[in-house]
């Protein structure tokens, strides 16, 4: 506060913030949650099969009899060991094609303001997600195929 001769003159240091836009609805408050914790659980379940493929097993033993070995052949009646390695890679798969099709609908939702290519597009890559993710799955569940596989990799 200044005094100018019997004037008073107030000075007020004003910050202007700019506000932050509250999200559009509870579906975008649970996918903002669902990216963090996704994020966290990709990041331990990422590092743990490089260390798995590159620390723990040698480079050169990454070969169609490893991965049988892990998941099974399929017919053969699955061990808890067999399981253990399905549930932590289809959760590996699951969550790394949730959390980039979540990413993929945020950053599509920034840019493309014409509703109906973006609906179109997000049409598109959710089909592509979840048929690459039940291929994926599957593939997982039913085993390797080591008569079909193993023919087609000596050619």
């Amino acid at each position: 506060m200044t005094t100018a001769g019997s004037t008073t003159v107030h000075s007020v240091n004003r910050r202007t913030v700019r506000p932050v836009a509250p999200p559009r609805n509870g579906f975008e408050r649970a996918a903002w949650v669902f990216m963090r914790y996704s994020g966290l659980v990709l990041v331990f379940l990422a590092l743990s099969h490089w260390g798995f493929q590159h620390i723990f097993n040698s480079v050169q033993n990454l070969t169609l009899e490893s991965t049988a070995g892990r998941w099974g052949v399929t017919g053969q009646i699955a061990t808890l060991q067999i399981w253990f390695w399905r549930v932590y890679y289809g959760l590996l798969l699951g969550l790394a094609m949730l959390h980039g099709l979540n990413g993929l609908r945020q950053v599509v939702y920034d840019y493309m303001h014409f509703k109906p290519l973006y609906w179109g597009f997000m049409t598109v890559s959710t089909l592509l997600i979840v048929a690459v993710s039940a291929a994926g799955i599957a593939a997982l569940f039913l085993g390797v195929n080591i008569a079909a596989v193993g023919g087609a990799a000596v050619r």
